[in-house]
Order: structure tokens, then C-alpha cells, then sequence
């Protein structure tokens, strides 16, 4: 009975025992989860960063390219085989009417050496005429001189002299007549030798470095630019002429302000819209033409995205210690799904400690005003973690307020369908 209750007593031990190596295992684990959970809370967490965020609006995508408003290039003609004289330089920006380059007709040159060959013929026809001119009047004089006729014979030989000339004199005005022509004939074609191009408008002269057949003599550019964009069917009725466009080159983030100043209302012939996915669909793109307000930071060729706000829009105040300066630009940093970019910006009226905004800002920015530890353009923070700022009704940076995860879906599908 004894050894009974030993063994009983030893069961219960056991059991307890293995009972508080399972406890403890467990409590081990979910104290690691719990660990694992707090460090990427605090790496979240960890720059307590304040944000503001700008009002969530409506709005459409259009990207395109930068493109000169006139553009003219100068192929050599088939018929004229003269190499071109060329009057202006690379690079020289030249007014309307400006003689570009020159060259010449061969076929009128040409022309002008026959003329002048019919002229000098004309000439020498002209001093023989003349010497046989000499020639009979001398005759005619030496007859007379040495005749012992009467009075009336030597009328007759006077008379005889007087016939010459008007004969020599009028074969002479025939020749100088024709001679004339001729000379007329080759000012006219000098005229036409040298055939003068000129510029139609003012722009910037190119002049390609390696020449061969296909490539023209020079190309004149205008100065003036604009974006040359598309934008899809289902957008088309949210624009109209004369909206207010806000414009970023892909290349290097130069953020300026347009209008939109064409619409076609009828798309390319054959052609469909690229979806995110890179295959076609049924959705056709219209033609749009946006005028840049300035040219600052933008080049011909430039790629653009264009942002046009179609609701209702505020005016953003941001917290004066959100905007930075970069010698005579401003700009702000902003929270892009984890990664912090730079958006430049054109202020307006700082007053009461905040500062508007025209420009530079899009629809659901999430601007960095303060951060307790440094942060800088290019570095990744996460996308919105709890205990981050954002901002209240009144515009004040507070902690908290991640963005609804729904609002950045929607961005970031709107943005790449705008690609």
C-alpha cells in the first residue's frame, strides 16, 4: 500500500513537473513574438516623425513629353548638288527672316554660261560688222577720190557713202538689241544662281556634326516648348482648355506649373491605351497639349508627368518648419509609401506660423514637419506606422493618423495607370 501511494505521489510529481516545462516554453515563445512585434513597432516608430497631410482631391494623370511649338528641318534638294554655304552657327539662336544658308543652282548657272557665250558671240559679231563698216566706207571714199567724173557722178558717190552707213548702222542696232537681251537674260538668272533660306521663325539653330546623305543641312527649333500628352477616354470628360496643370519631369524632379491649352476630340487612328501590365486595351487615348508656365529646369525631350486637380481644391498651409530652403528654392519631404523624396515647392503668404502653398504638392501627400531624429531625402522609413504624425482639421502636425491603407492603394493604382 505503501509503495502504492510512492508511486502515486511521484506520478503527480511528474505530471506537474512536464506541466512547467511546457509553461515555460510557451511563455519563452510568445515573449519572443512579443519582442519580434516591439522591434518593428520601434523601427516604425523610431524617427517620431509628425507629418501633415494634404488633402485627398480628384484628380487625372497625364504623362507626355516636352516638345518645341515649331520645329523645321532643311533637306538638301535632289536637284542641287552644291554643297550649301551656310551663314549661321550651331547653337545660335536666330530671328524670323534671318538668311540661314545659301547655295546654288547648277542648272541656272549653267543657263547664265550659255547667255554669256551668246554675249561675248554677239560682241565679236558686233566689231566685225563694224570693221566691214570701216572697210566700205573707205572703199567708197578711195573710188571717189580717184574717179574724173563730172559733178553729177561725183553726187552719185556721195550718195553712195550715205547708203553704207544707214546699212552698217542698222545690222549694228540689231546686234546691240540682241546683245541687250542676252545681258537682261543673265541678270535675270544671277537672281536665280544663289538661292537664299531663310528662317520662318525665331528659334535655335542645330547643325548635325556627321553629314551624310540623309541627314539635313540644319534644323531650326523655336524656343518655346510644351508637353505633348495623352490622356484615356475615361478621363477625357473630367478636363477641359484653360485648367491649371501641375507638371514633374521624371528626370530630375523639376516641378513647374501649365495650362491645358489643346484637346483633341479624336483619338490616333489605331491606337489603344497601355495598361499598367504593358498590353493594350480597349480604352483610347486623346491627344493634350499643356503650356508651361516657365521653362526653368525643363528641356526639349523631357518626360512629364502632369497632375490636373478636377475637384474642388484648398488652398494647403503648411507648418513653416516643414518647408526648407535650397538656395532660391523651396522644397518640402515627404513620406512616399516608406521612401522620403523631395517635392519642390512655390510658396505664397507666410503668416501665423504657416506658409501656402501654390504648387509642387499633390493629392495625399504626406509631408514631413518635424522628426526627432535627422531625416533626409532618400531614406526608407515605412509607409505609415502607428505613432506617426499626421495632421488635424485645423492643419497642426499631431502624432498618430497613419493613413487609411485603402487612400494609398488608391494613389499608387491611379499614379502607375497614369504611366
Amino acid at each position: 500500500m505503501k509503495i502504492w501511494q510512492n508511486k502515486k505521489l511521484m506520478i503527480i510529481l511528474g505530471s506537474i513537473l512536464a506541466l512547467l516545462v511546457v509553461a515555460f516554453i510557451g511563455v519563452r515563445t510568445f515573449g519572443q513574438k512579443n519582442n519580434k512585434a516591439t522591434q518593428v513597432a520601434d523601427m516604425g516608430d523610431s524617427y517620431g516623425i509628425k507629418y501633415f497631410e494634404v488633402p485627398d482631391v480628384d484628380q487625372v494623370f497625364i504623362n507626355g513629353i516636352v516638345q518645341p511649338n515649331q520645329t523645321q528641318s532643311f533637306p538638301k534638294s535632289d536637284k542641287n548638288t552644291s554643297e550649301p554655304d551656310i551663314k549661321v552657327s550651331n547653337g545660335q539662336v536666330v530671328d524670323e527672316g534671318t538668311v540661314l544658308f545659301t547655295y546654288e543652282d547648277k542648272d541656272v548657272t549653267k543657263e547664265i554660261e550659255n547667255q554669256q557665250n551668246t554675249v561675248n558671240k554677239l560682241q565679236t559679231k558686233r566689231e566685225n560688222t563694224n570693221a566691214k563698216w570701216n572697210r566700205a566706207l573707205a572703199n567708197a571714199n578711195e573710188a571717189n577720190a580717184s574717179s574724173k567724173t563730172d559733178d553729177k557722178e561725183g553726187a552719185s558717190g556721195i550718195q553712195s557713202s550715205t547708203g553704207i552707213n544707214e546699212q552698217y548702222q542698222s545690222e549694228i542696232d540689231g546686234i546691240d538689241e540682241e546683245i541687250g537681251f542676252a545681258n537682261d537674260a543673265v541678270a535675270d538668272l544671277q537672281t536665280k544662281q544663289y538661292i537664299s533660306t531663310n528662317a520662318k521663325f525665331k528659334g535655335r539653330v542645330s547643325i548635325p556634326e556627321v553629314k551624310d546623305a540623309n541627314s539635313p543641312i540644319l534644323r531650326l527649333t523655336s524656343e518655346e516648348l510644351y508637353v505633348a500628352g495623352k490622356v484615356s477616354e475615361k478621363d477625357l470628360p473630367k478636363i477641359k482648355v484653360g485648367q491649371q496643370a501641375t507638371l514633374t519631369s521624371i528626370s530630375n524632379g523639376t516641378v513647374v506649373t501649365g495650362k491645358i491649352s489643346y484637346i483633341d476630340d479624336n483619338p490616333p487612328e489605331n491606337k489603344t491605351e497601355q495598361n499598367q501590365y504593358g498590353t493594350n486595351s480597349s480604352l483610347s487615348s486623346y491627344d493634350v497639349k499643356i503650356t508651361l508656365d516657365t521653362l526653368e529646369g525643363i528641356k526639349n525631350g523631357y518626360h512629364i508627368q502632369a497632375t490636373v486637380d478636377v475637384g474642388k481644391k484648398e488652398a494647403v498651409q503648411l507648418p513653416k518648419e516643414a518647408v526648407h530652403d535650397s538656395g532660391d528654392k523651396k522644397y518640402v519631404l515627404v513620406n512616399d509609401f516608406g521612401n522620403v523624396v523631395r517635392r519642390d515647392v512655390q510658396v505664397g503668404e507666410e503668416k501665423d506660423g504657416k506658409v501656402t502653398i501654390k504648387s509642387g504638392l499633390e493629392s495625399a501627400d504626406r509631408v514631413i514637419v518635424s522628426s526627432e531624429k535627422p531625416v533626409k531625402e532618400g531614406d526608407i522609413i515605412g509607409g505609415g506606422d502607428a505613432g506617426q504624425g499626421a495632421a488635424n482639421e485645423n492643419g497642426a502636425a499631431v502624432e498618430g493618423g497613419a493613413p487609411d491603407a485603402e487612400k494609398q492603394e488608391k494613389a499608387s493604382e491611379e499614379k502607375t495607370e497614369g504611366k
